[in-house]
């Protein structure tokens, strides 16, 4: 691992918990629920913060097939036509990106890094680096959503532990 990742990877690594903790004592009922048509259900939240993992991995250098392909690409939106994955599918998917990803973070170099990213990102940084940062950004953002509407649903807040 590089200094240069050692942030996002510690980011990444929280992460694996707290999206964990955030679906805790979710039904699948719960889940799919929208609180308005302007709103997500935590499903799909979830379902695309394991999609945009993939991308990650993609600028450290380990693509890898990516269990939530063609639901998510181009900023498409949420369509309640689509056949979206289980909780039980979903917990197991980040658990097999969480390694993934641990693996990716041990092995990328400097020269992967530095390289032009393949995704457009707002941050102003268009190395992989740069994207690197955007997704954990992100992906943590995702979480909070994710915790928000858990809290509404369940009335427990997301853990920390």
């Amino acid at each position: 691992m590089t200094n240069a990742t050692s942030t996002a990877s510690l980011i990444f690594g929280l992460n694996d918990r707290l999206f964990i903790n955030a679906l805790d004592g979710l039904t699948e009922h719960q889940a799919r629920e929208r609180l308005s048509d302007h709103n997500n259900p935590i499903i799909w939240i979830a379902a695309h913060t394991i999609w945009a993992r993939y991308l990650a991995l993609v600028c450290l250098g380990k693509p890898a097939k990516n269990p939530f392909e063609g639901l998510f690409e181009n900023f498409r939106p949420y369509n309640a036509a689509d056949h979206l994955p289980s909780l039980e599918r979903v917990k197991a998917e980040w658990s097999k990106s969480a390694d993934l990803l641990k693996e990716a973070f041990q092995s990328v170099t400097p020269e992967q890094l530095s390289a032009e990213t393949p995704f457009k990102n707002p941050i102003g940084d268009q190395t992989n680096k740069g994207t690197i940062a955007f997704l954990a950004q992100h992906e943590s953002y995702d979480i909070g959503q994710i915790a928000f509407l858990k809290k509404y649903y369940t009335q427990k807040a997301m853990q920390y532990n």
